[in-house]
C-alpha cells in the first residue's frame, strides 16, 4: 500500500511539474497569433482525438469482458502450416 501511495505522490508531482512548464512554454509565445480558425481547428482535432481514444478504448474493455479475446486461435505452428501450404 506504501508502494501505490508513493507512485501516485510521485505521478501528482509529475504531473504538476509538466503542467506548470506546458503554461509557461505557452505564454513565452505570446507573440504568437492563431487566427479563430486556427484555435478552432485545435479544440476539434483535440476533441476528436480524445473521442477516438475514448472508443478504442472502451472497445477494448467490452473485448475482454465479453470473451472475445479468449476466441483467438494461439496455435502458431498450425497457422503456419496453414499458409505455407496454401
Amino acid at each position: 500500500m506504501k508502494n501505490i501511495l508513493l507512485f501516485i505522490i510521485v505521478a501528482s508531482s509529475v504531473l504538476i511539474i509538466v503542467t506548470f512548464f506546458a503554461i509557461d512554454l505557452w505564454l513565452q509565445m505570446s507573440d504568437v497569433e492563431i487566427s479563430n480558425n486556427g484555435i478552432t481547428a485545435i479544440f476539434v482535432g483535440a476533441f476528436f482525438t480524445i473521442l477516438l481514444g475514448s472508443g478504442l478504448m472502451a472497445l477494448t474493455f467490452f473485448s475482454s469482458r465479453y470473451g472475445f479475446d479468449d476466441q483467438v486461435d494461439h496455435d502458431l505452428e498450425r497457422l503456419s502450416k496453414k499458409h505455407t501450404n496454401s
